[in-house]
């Protein structure tokens, strides 16, 4: 009953924010909602023309919902989903559709994800958006742009996945990349400096113990008392040589979509 009274009260809420929102944006469902007035019209118009186009070309919702602020104490997936389901986004029977959600006042943004939106937006995929490119621009109040950057990589995303290889741990380029360095640098280390260094510390002791050495004139002092006499000889076996291979192995990651029992899949930050 009581999770049934705070569904009510959370729907209601929201409701009410919706109905208090600027006339010219509350009008109707669209992909773009800005529920606390941060964009201009010729902002809001261009963003809602790009979202549709993008939706529309693959199938798959767009969507960015700006709100003043959380009413109760739910979390920031827990609101996107509401989101997600009042305004009905969604395409096809699936209800493929990424959803893009800021909250003012509580400084919180999440990514979510829903059907195809799943398989587009993996979850290293939407840590990169915030991490590369949103985050920096929300922390710095440029809501604006942070949302206008969300809709360039959600059409990146969605060309990628269409194509068969969505944006994921083993198709970033650019982690990749960052990678192949460090091996590489690994690798010079490992083959290079490594062992002059250990020559160098080996010189260094041999040169070190021969500091009480002088040059002797005669052998005399070598030789023991009556003379060298030698009796036996024998041939004993000292050190070995070994080469070894490094067999290079799978890093085990597999990426994906973790995905909860409704269906979703979301990223979260402050900011």
């Amino acid at each position: 009953m009581k999770k049934r009274l705070i569904t009510v009260l959370f729907s209601l809420s929201f409701v009410l924010a919706i109905a208090m929102a600027p006339a010219a944006y509350a009008a109707e469902a669209d992909l773009v909602y800005d529920g606390a007035g941060i964009f201009t019209v010729e902002e809001w118009t261009e963003l809602s023309e790009r979202a549709d186009a993008i939706s529309v070309k693959y199938n798959c919702d767009v969507a960015i919902t700006i709100l003043e602020e959380f009413t109760d104490d739910d979390s920031v997936e827990a609101w996107a989903e509401f989101v997600f389901e009042y305004f009905d986004y969604g395409w096809g029977a699936d209800k493929s559709g990424v959803l893009f959600l800021i909250s003012i006042n509580d400084r919180e943004t999440t990514i979510l994800a829903h059907g195809y939106g799943n398989t587009a937006f993996t979850d290293h995929g939407k840590d990169v958006i915030y991490d590369r490119y949103v985050l920096p621009l929300l922390q710095d109040s440029r809501y604006y742009d942070a949302s206008s950057m969300f809709l360039e990589k959600a059409e990146e995303f969605l060309a990628l996945a269409r194509g068969g290889a969505p944006f994921d741990v083993n198709t970033d380029e650019e982690q990749l990349a960052e990678k192949a360095k460090g091996a590489f640098a690994g690798k010079v280390a490992a083959t290079i400096i490594i062992p002059l260094l250990i020559s160098l510390v080996i010189c260094l002791i041999w040169r070190g113990q021969m500091k009480t050495a002088r040059i002797a004139k005669a052998a005399d002092n070598y030789i023991p008392a009556g003379g060298f006499n030698l009796t036996r000889y024998e041939d004993r076996y000292l050190y070995s040589t070994q080469t070894r291979e490094k067999i290079e192995k799978s890093s085990g990651s597999s990426g994906g979509t973790t995905v909860n029992s409704r269906g979703y899949s979301s990223s979260s930050r402050k900011f």
